[in-house]
């Protein structure tokens, strides 16, 4: 995916797990709190140089929640 992070085209790799709804109960009385989507970013390049290595965890938060923008 390409996202764009300050003015920057990135060129990011990323796992995505998709938000599970939340179960109030099952036939057994329990239930399941549910979770929210995620994505864990796995390379970022610019002009095809991965940049990962050198991202503060910040910024990582930062592309993160745009890639899930995006999807």
């Amino acid at each position: 995916m390409t996202i764009i992070y300050y003015g920057v085209e990135l060129q990011v790799d990323y796992k995505h797990c998709a938000e599970e709804p939340m179960i109030m109960y099952y036939g057994d009385g329990t239930g399941y709190p549910g979770s929210p989507a995620e994505v864990e970013l796995l390379s970022t390049e610019v002009n095809g140089v991965d940049i990962t290595d050198i991202l503060l965890e910040k910024q990582i938060e930062e592309i993160e929640n745009i890639i899930l923008d995006k999807l």
